[in-house]
């Protein structure tokens, strides 16, 4: 039931939002979107699939991300002042694409454990290629964005997902 309500929010929240402008920068990338597979046995046992929206992700324990997306990054960028690139956290090449989003609020069902264990995950990565179904997503706490001046944030977990038929993306479906 809370996660019936969590995803009515997420809908209700994502409608709300103002809508991306029609003119998008090309160097912005594309968006990735729609439901993904748990793949990597962290997110089998953690999360489950998970739906990405606009306005946060869902995911099948019921586990909920209020989000918002900030600018785009690339895999080359890196994490931290003194860390590796998002590239070499998600462990693939360096032209990653990185949606990253600041988590504005989750809701983790009781009995269960956060994306970061016990500890509040403040921002995600989105790691992906558009000519994969892969997609690799990195949670990150600390109150600083992930970025070359950032000294407090730190990836505390990854997740693998595959697209079921395809790579999603703002542009379509890349099979």
């Amino acid at each position: 039931m809370r996660f019936l309500l969590a995803a009515i929010a997420l809908a209700a929240l994502a409608a709300c939002e103002r809508a991306p402008a029609s003119t998008a920068v090309a160097s912005e990338g594309a968006r990735v979107g729609g439901h993904y597979n748990a793949a990597s046995n962290t997110a089998r046992g953690v999360t489950g699939d998970v739906s990405i929206e606009r306005g946060g992700l869902l995911f099948a324990s019921g586990i909920v991300l209020f989000t918002r997306t900030l600018d785009p990054r690339s895999g080359a960028d890196v994490i931290s002042s003194d860390g590796d690139s998002f590239a070499a956290a998600a462990l693939g090449p360096g032209d990653l694409d990185i949606e990253l989003r600041r988590v504005t609020e989750q809701t983790v069902p009781p009995g269960r454990v956060g994306l970061c264990g016990g500890a509040d995950v403040a921002y995600v990565a989105l790691a992906y290629d558009q000519h994969t179904h892969a997609m690799t997503l990195l949670a990150f706490t600390g109150v600083e964005a992930p970025g070359p001046r950032a000294t407090q944030s730190r990836v505390c977990a990854s997740f693998g997902y595959a697209a079921p038929d395809g790579a999603r993306t703002r542009e379509g479906v890349v099979l």
